[in-house]
């Protein structure tokens, strides 16, 4: 575990704007990678995204989904997002809700900016924050499990795509308290999850690489712009 830092929280974000609403999954990694799951009710506030009894300790939080939205108005995506092939792309005004991912990129893309505006997190990327005091970042596990694994993974959906992601987890040295096996492996939601906390130690670890160009605040609009996805070096 890097030292100065006591866990490593990843977030799997739901859409808070589909007609049925789901919990967002948490997975929090603690002392030797012992990885624990339950829910975060969204809001775009960020309340209790970092548990209550824990807020007091160190942490990284790694959130599966957009920071800001593209930079100039000529673009239809961020950076990141053409260079990554990210699933949701995120324009220059927030897409009209009903539109594939439009709830799932304005949610995102809200909670970022509480989060960052909180004054609590310190977001990777931004003119004033050190990469050492960073404590906010985004992921895209969509990509980062073919990067951890050498090769593309069988879809998260099956129950071999399941198991193949929770195997090369273990073989990192993650272990899980609920009770998971090989067997009975973790949803893909809670992978993805956990795939998102260990990607916070591997930046702490100084073992990421970033896409994209830094994030800027369009202060006017209340939100950010751009934004840097952190990907495993290797």
């Amino acid at each position: 575990m890097p030292e100065g830092i006591s866990l490593f929280i990843g977030i799997d974000l739901s859409d808070p704007f589909a007609k049925r609403k789901r919990p967002c999954t948490r997975a929090i990694l603690g002392p030797a990678l012992r990885c624990t799951f339950d829910d975060w009710a969204y809001d775009a506030t960020g309340l209790a995204i970092v548990p209550p009894d824990v807020f007091h300790l160190p942490y990284i939080v790694a959130i599966d989904g957009p920071q800001g939205l593209a930079g100039s108005s000529e673009q239809g995506m961020r950076l990141c997002e053409q260079q990554l092939g990210t699933a949701g792309k995120s324009p220059y005004d927030f897409p009209p809700i009903g539109r594939p991912y439009a709830g799932f990129v304005c949610g995102s893309v809200r909670l970022f900016y509480s989060l960052y505006s909180s004054g609590n997190f310190h977001l990777h990327g931004m003119p004033k924050t050190k990469q050492s005091e960073a404590n906010l970042i985004e992921v895209y596990p969509g990509s980062a499990w073919s990067v951890l694994a050498g090769h593309r993974l069988k879809k998260k959906s099956l129950l071999d795509g399941r198991r193949a992601r929770y195997d090369l987890l273990v073989r990192r040295g993650l272990t899980f308290a609920q009770g998971y096996s090989i067997e009975r492996p973790p949803t893909h939601d809670q992978l993805d999850a956990a795939v998102a906390a260990y990607l916070a130690y591997l930046f702490k670890s100084g073992k990421t690489s970033d896409y994209g160009r830094n994030p800027f605040e369009d202060a006017g609009l209340g939100l950010l712009r751009e934004g840097l996805i952190v990907q495993p070096a290797w």
